[in-house]
């Protein structure tokens, strides 16, 4: 149940636009969003015509929205951005551009609006172009602020307040005390903090992991094995809030290991098609040996030859029953037989003979 509880919480924080507000929190944020702003926080300038306009700069739009929603309560983005003319009138250039922001909670409601921006007068295109982008994504940042209430900016558009909150006189600045002003990069409380959720979030995987039998601390190359760099790096960091994991250590530790299981993965490869080559050479000598032994081989190999013997004997010419066939030999005979006569003789016989032919024809087999 634990589990499953601590996967919700992870999912439903883990995305933005689907955190839900408590009750307790919507309705403080509510009440906070209704106030109307004091003459602190209203500037004013001179607008067309000699009028005197009251307006809130945007640093101090963005500090509010962050006191009322938390610094990663809120976000902002640009949906559309045009750039509507420049013109060159006598050097000097004139630009305008329309922006479409958008400002979306945690919990996804939002609002969005469009801004505009002019420069005038400029002698660069460039700067001109730039001073009308950023005027136009500010003021449209306003706009879609001031529709979540009056402490974003809404209340100056009521002309009533406006004539009221003028005959109230503003509150002297506070003189900046510099010992509350940033004067390094580095936050001690900050770090610290963050030192404290992580060893908070860690306790509960190193617990279960303390009970387990020991595992091999060294790995068959010889160096430390990944999960025990990471285990004992987890100590050292739980140990002494100064000490922290090197992650260019790790990094070429899982280097190493991966290497040398690919090198592992390929000898077992290699041996393997040696294993399979050696295996095919023994089979096909073993298949060649049966058969040069087994005696239907020889059988039917004589066989062949004595039927070939009976058809060459069907047809040599026969002669009649009551007369004898008389042959001259011009060729003088040895006294031995050795003669050409008796040296055609024996070829015959050994070209004929069934256990010439059947190593002749098992020499052959053995060389295929």
């Amino acid at each position: 149940m634990s589990g499953l509880s601590e996967e919700s919480k992870t999912s439903s924080v883990s995305r933005f636009g689907q955190c839900a507000y408590t009750a307790e929190e919507q309705q403080a944020v509510h009440n906070a969003l209704r106030q109307k702003l004091g003459p602190e926080f209203l500037s004013s300038r001179m607008a067309g015509g000699g009028q005197k306009v009251c307006y809130v700069e945007g640093h101090r739009v963005i500090s509010l929205a962050n006191e009322m929603f938390g610094y990663n309560g809120w976000s902002h983005s640009i949906s559309q951005q045009n750039v509507d003319f420049v013109d060159l009138v006598n050097g000097k250039f004139y630009a305008g551009v329309s922006a479409f922001v958008k400002v979306q909670l945690k919990d996804g409601a939002f609002h969005e609006d469009v801004g505009y921006g002019v420069s005038e007068g400029l002698k660069s295109k460039a700067l001109s172009l730039e001073k009308a982008r950023k005027e136009a994504v500010t003021d449209g940042l306003k706009r879609a602020l001031r529709c979540f209430g009056n402490a974003l900016g809404n209340c100056i558009l009521d002309k009533g307040y406006l004539q009221a909150i003028n005959k109230i006189p503003k509150q002297p600045a506070p003189v900046l005390n510099p010992a509350q002003t940033k004067r390094s990069e580095t936050e001690p409380t900050v770090e610290k903090a963050r030192y404290e959720s992580l060893r908070r979030e860690a306790r509960p995987a190193i617990a279960p992991s303390t009970a387990d039998t020991p595992r091999q601390s060294f790995s068959e190359t010889g160096t430390p094995s990944l999960d025990d760099v990471e285990n004992k790096g987890e100590v050292s960091r739980h140990s002494s809030s100064g000490s922290f994991s090197d992650s260019k250590q790790l990094r070429k530790l899982r280097q190493q290991q991966l290497q040398q299981k690919f090198r592992m993965e390929m000898e077992a490869k290699q041996m393997k098609q040696e294993d399979t080559t050696l295996d095919k050479s023994v089979k096909q000598e073993v298949i060649v040996t049966e058969e040069a032994d087994d005696p239907e081989f020889w059988n039917l190999r004589m066989s062949g030859i004595q039927e070939q013997e009976t058809s060459n004997r069907a047809l040599r010419p026969s002669t009649p029953k009551n007369r004898k066939m008389q042959t001259r030999i011009k060729t003088p005979q040895s006294p031995h037989g050795r003669g050409p006569a008796g040296m055609r003789q024996d070829r015959s016989v050994e070209s004929s003979s069934p256990y010439r032919t059947g190593q002749f024809m098992k020499k052959r087999r053995l060389d295929t």
